[in-house]
């Protein structure tokens, strides 16, 4: 058979036809599912795309508009907002926050889209009402507010607490001394003076916390444990009371000192036991500090408060027992020595009472309850002895024979008994004497021998 000569067109024309066949096959296979879904499937979202907080990634549209749905549901009824005054709390209603969902995903064009939300101003005014704070309203920034409201719906935020006072415009507003103080100094005060003229013009700022002992730290001195510390700290306190200040940490000591009352005191202990209080309010106060006439100072200086603070305190007084110890120095138990008086023990419940400006009383929170154990009182006594019975012997010089009962109508001396004494005075104890015969003598001894031998009385009757 002759051997076909090699043709290089037709190797090449064939090259050509298989190379193209295998691109088109290949090209093919890539682009025509996604021509497909183009053509016949809906289009989704691609990867990290959000509408706020919320991932849509890989979702259609619908599947989308869905599942922001549910999420804005789930936020209003597990994440209540609410407005927050001192110690008042007022729940906004959640139809405040009203949703454009369908606009949020028809707008969606980026990784990160906002979520579009409109805010019913009147139902967040109304839930302000219900604060009934007296002037918060001439204070308020409500611009600010309803911003700050509506991007928490926004970013479907969770534990939702808005804090009024950052809301609350003090411009203009001149300041003054706010609440103040005086505390009698007993003896000297050496740290004490030290450490007031550090202290003096000390700034609480917004929302921040103050330490007595941290506070004499930043001023370059150092808190020693002594009653100069506890009397600052007493001090402080009570001008505190006055104000809408939150009482973080304060300790009381065994006993009311001499400086202070019931309800007052503030013990402090550098080791291990502070004085702390916060400013909850959107603008910031300073403590002052003087000492005149052997007495301590101390005002808070600042913007006037919506409220008027005052203190109730309810009071129970504990009354010392007696406690007795026996001392064998002491003769017997009816021998005492009071070795402690004892004293008073007290109970005070301290209640912060708020007052509007017309004078009506808006709150009253419980601020401390202080116990003050009391003191009992010790005595010694001496121990109780017992009586020792002499034995009484006859035969034996100085001692008594024992003494029979007396009984009237019985004649003495008895039988045994020769040197009974006579008893004079009692019937029947006289003793038997020779007397003159003055005719009847005779006829009364027969009438004697004839009465019974219980002086004339038988079965409790009268004798014949």
């Amino acid at each position: 058979m002759a051997k076909r000569e090699f043709n290089p067109k037709s190797f090449f024309l064939i090259f050509v036809t298989i190379s193209l066949s295998t691109l088109f096959l290949f090209f093919s296979s890539i682009y025509a599912t996604e021509v497909y879904s183009n053509i016949f499937e809906e289009e989704t979202f691609g990867n990290e795309v959000k509408i706020g907080s919320i991932s849509i990634e890989h979702l259609t549209k619908n599947e989308a508009i869905a599942v922001v749905n549910k999420k804005v549901s789930n936020w209003k009824k597990d994440a209540p907002v609410y407005l927050v005054y001192n110690d008042i709390r007022v729940l906004v209603n959640p139809d405040a926050w009203v949703f454009q969902v369908e606009d949020s995903i028809e707008r969606a064009s980026t990784t990160s889209n906002k979520l579009l939300v409109h805010l019913n101003k009147e139902l967040v005014t109304a839930a302000i009402a219900q604060l009934n704070v007296t002037g918060l309203n001439e204070l308020l920034n409500e611009e600010m507010l309803f911003a700050h409201l509506k991007q928490v719906g926004e970013n479907l935020q969770l534990n939702n607490q808005v804090e009024m006072n950052q809301f609350l415009s003090t411009f203009g507003q001149s300041e003054e001394v706010v609440s103040e103080r005086t505390v009698k100094l007993p003896g000297e005060h050496l740290l004490l003076e030290d450490w007031i003229k550090g202290l003096d013009g000390f700034v609480v700022k917004p929302g921040g916390t103050f330490s007595l002992i941290h506070a004499i730290e930043e001023v370059s001195q150092t808190a020693q444990d002594s009653i100069d510390l506890n009397i600052l700290a007493s001090a402080i306190y009570t001008a505190v009371q006055n104000t809408n200040f939150t009482i973080i940490e304060r300790h009381t000591s065994r006993e009311v000192p001499e400086y202070t009352s019931l309800g007052y005191e503030a013990f402090v202990k550098p080791a291990d036991k502070d004085f702390v209080f916060q400013n909850p309010n959107a603008t910031s106060y300073k403590l002052s500090f003087l000492i005149s006439d052997n007495q301590l100072v101390v005002s808070v200086i600042g913007v006037p408060f919506p409220y008027t603070y005052k203190m109730k305190m309810d009071k129970q007084v504990f009354k010392p027992k007696t406690i007795i110890h026996f001392n064998d120095q002491l003769a017997d138990i009816s021998s005492s020595v009071v070795v402690n008086g004892g004293s008073e023990g007290f109970l005070g419940t301290v209640y912060r009472e708020s007052y509007g400006l017309k004078g009506e009383m808006v709150d009253s929170v419980k601020l401390a309850e202080d116990f003050y154990p009391p003191k009992h009182r010790i005595e010694e006594r001496g121990y109780p002895r017992e009586e020792v019975e002499q034995t009484v012997n006859p035969t034996i010089p100085g001692t008594t024979p024992d003494v029979p009962p007396i009984y009237p109508g019985y004649g003495y001396p008895y039988p045994g008994f020769p040197n009974m004494p006579v008893l004079p005075g009692i019937p029947g104890t006289e003793a038997i004497q020779d007397t003159p015969d003055n005719g009847n003598s005779e006829e009364n001894r027969e009438k004697e021998s004839k009465l019974p031998a219980n002086g004339g009385k038988e079965n409790g009757g009268e004798a014949e």
